[in-house]
């Protein structure tokens, strides 16, 4: 019989995983850059640690909804590791204002990450689910603060 707690952890998880589901088939608008001299090197190495970053999400969402702790920390420690390097084509010339906040979103990813895998060590379902909700909502706002960027 579930209680109310594990109705509650089961929707949020059942919703989660329509979430990703949905943005793994909307077409995803890329990180606007401008490329050096007509080439676009640098934006495919921000675009394969975008992958890299969502494929490990899955992972880690995968892992709540099967309790498999193991992957959730290594998919997290995964992500601890990707968030030590920003990425090479957001580097912006003039305010350095941009630069500090965007310096916050990944700062906070990283500390998220970190505790997402404390959580997943620990197995502790309900607390990895709530972490894995904010690195989700800071990753969106996180984009949609760059899509702005001027």
């Amino acid at each position: 019989m579930f209680s109310r707690r594990n109705f509650a952890l089961t929707g949020l998880i059942v919703a989660a995983g329509i979430a990703v589901t949905s943005m793994l088939n909307a077409q995803v608008k890329p990180i606007p850059v401008t490329p050096d001299e007509g080439k676009s090197i640098r934006n495919e190495d921000t675009q394969i640690m975008m992958q890299a970053k969502l494929q490990h999400s899955q992972n880690i969402l995968a892992g709540l909804v099967t309790q498999d702790f193991k992957s959730i920390e290594k998919a997290a420690a995964a992500l601890s590791k990707i968030s030590l390097t920003p990425p090479p084509d957001l580097e912006k010339a003039g305010d350095k204002s941009d630069e500090q906040v965007y310096e916050h979103f990944r700062m906070e990813f990283a500390r998220l990450a970190g505790q997402l895998e404390r959580m997943a060590r620990r197995k502790e379902l309900e607390a990895t689910a709530y972490v894995q909700q904010n690195l989700t909502a800071t990753c969106i706002a996180c984009h949609d603060y760059i899509r702005d960027y001027p």
